[in-house]
Formats: structure tokens, sequence, C-alpha cells
């Protein structure tokens, strides 16, 4: 039988690149959104958009979304974890703490991944895996421990807060990942787009800024403009991108191409756009952390070629429960 474009591992890797673009530029979407409303209006607003647009899609039946048979509990799970959950400790734990130190905590998700799918879920990884892993976080670390402004002074609280947003991100991409073998990714991310908007609207409602922030947008174009790049690239596209590579390599490989390889975008992006301290730290820390997720691809490889209980686990999840 013919292989579909869709199952070929230039295509996924191809997809990586794209997503990583998106929610490397969401940060300067984010810095200028958030000028004008406050941090659970942007929420709402953007998991509006894409819900909207899944929503809109499904009902012309240029997309279908079928949950008949299937164990609806996995997509619920999903779409609890993330955005509802996840968001929100990212959030307040950015809040709390300083952009250096979130941004170190949230680059130590992969390696979250994979200390779960060892330690919990008895996954095996390749040593070249955890060396990809580890190189590609230490550039995020380079990149952000030496730049002029990084300090250490958040509170505690802020800590605790952004390392259960870590944990709430690496059993989101395992939940994914276990989705997968039921639906499609365009139904786990219509899943977490409609959760996503009823449940930051009704925070947003509920916390008294009502249709504020939407009115604000009729009257501010930059603000409509950010707004809708995070609503139809960062919170529709690249999640459908992202969980879709979840279906289609390991959680730990996946999670380390997609999330350093947007850190890497992000920092070249606030380098060159935002006016962020630009040095040797810079180009040392993208080059560890780019080589690291190159490594990772040969890293499945390898672990694909090693013995079928330990190559491409979603594929070998999906053999099983059928």
């Amino acid at each position: 039988m013919k292989e579909k474009i869709s199952d070929k591992k230039w295509f996924i890797y191809a997809l990586v690149p794209l997503c990583a673009l998106c929610w490397g530029f969401s940060y300067l979407g984010i810095t200028v959104t958030l000028k004008s409303l406050e941090p659970i209006q942007l929420l709402a607003m953007r998991w509006t958009v894409s819900a909207l647009i899944f929503l809109i899609l499904a009902a012309c039946r240029i997309i279908k979304v079928q949950y008949k048979g299937k164990d609806i509990k996995l997509v619920l799970t999903v779409g609890i974890l993330q955005p509802c959950i996840y968001s929100i400790f990212e959030t307040v734990g950015v809040k709390l703490t300083t952009t250096s130190e979130s941004s170190i905590f949230i680059a130590t998700i992969p390696l979250m991944v994979l200390i779960i799918g060892s330690l919990i879920l008895h996954k095996k990884n390749s040593r070249r895996t955890i060396l990809a892993i580890v190189m590609a976080f230490a550039g995020v670390v380079i990149c952000v421990a030496f730049s002029p402004n990084f300090s250490l002074g958040g509170k505690g609280l802020g800590y605790l807060i952004l390392f259960c947003a870590v944990l709430t991100g690496a059993f989101y991409t395992y939940t994914s990942s276990k989705a997968a073998e039921q639906f499609d990714a365009i139904e786990v991310t219509f899943s977490i787009a409609v959760m996503g908007g009823i449940f930051f609207n009704c925070v947003s409602f509920a916390m008294g800024y009502g249709f504020s922030g939407y009115r604000a947008c009729l009257t501010d174009m930059k603000l409509l403009a950010g707004v809708l790049f995070l609503g139809i690239c960062c919170s529709s596209l690249c999640y459908l991108i992202f969980n879709f590579v979840l279906g289609k390599l390991p959680t730990a490989i996946a999670t380390n191409l997609v999330t350093n390889s947007t850190t890497a975008v992000g920092v070249i992006s606030g380098c060159a756009f935002a006016g962020d301290p630009f040095g040797w730290y810079t180009v040392a820390g993208v080059a560890l952390t780019i080589t690291g997720v190159c490594l990772s691809s040969l890293g499945n490889k390898e672990l694909a070629d090693s013995s079928p209980v330990a190559g491409d686990e979603v594929n070998t999840d999906k053999m099983k429960a059928k």
C-alpha cells in the first residue's frame, strides 16, 4: 500500500520549523497585546479565535470530527491539562518571576518528559536522544544565564508554580500522544480549542472583564492583529502541528524538537525585533540548541533501528490497541 505523505518522516520534520517559527514569534505577539489586555483577557480572546475557526470548519464540513465509539475522556483530559491548567500556571509563574527564570523552567519540559517516561511509564530512550535533550536544554541555559538581563530575583512561590507548569506540560504531551491512538490531530486540537475558549471566557467574565477586551480590538488594529496571530497561528495551527507530531514520533523526541526549536526562534526574534541583548552567548546557545534538535531526529532513527520495543512508541502502541 502506498505510504501517505503525512506518514513520511521528512514531512513530519518539515512541519516542526513552521510550528517553531509561529510559537517563537508568539513572544512578540504576547508582548504587544499585553500592553492593552490583562493576561486572562488575552487567553480568552486567542482561544475564542481558535475555537471559532474549528467550529466554522466543522460546520462547513471542511474538517470531520467524530467522537462516536472513542474514549472521550482522553481528549477531555488533554484539554484540561492544556490549555486550561498549563496556561494558568505559566501566566502566573511568569508574573511572579523574571522572564529569564521562566524561560529556563519552560525549557525543561523535554527533560521532564524524559524523566516521566523513564521512571513512571518505563519508556526506553537511546543515549543519543538523552544527549540531544540535555544539549538543547544547555543551549537555552547559556542563552539566558549569560545575558546581561539575567537575574535570580524570583520568589519561591513563582518557582513552584512554574514547576507545576513544566509538570503539566509533560503530562500533556503523553496524554496527547495517548489520545492519538484513537483521535486524529484535528479532533484533539478541535477539542482543546473549544475547551480553552469556553474555560477562559468563563474565567474572564467571572473576573469582571466582560467584553472590554473584544471592544478594544475594534479600535486598535495593532492589538487585533496580535490577537489574530496568536489565535490563528499559535493556538490553532501550532497546536494542530504539535498534536500531529506527538502522534507520529516518540514523545520525548517530539517535545524536544518543537520546544527547543521554538526557544531558539524566540531568542533570535527577540534579538532582531525586540532589542534583546545579543552576544557570544546567543550564538553559542542557539547553536547548541539546534545541534540538540538535529540529534533528536538521529536519535529517533537509532531508537527505531535498535529494537521493536524501543522504536516508534506511538506506532507500536497503536498496533497493540488494534
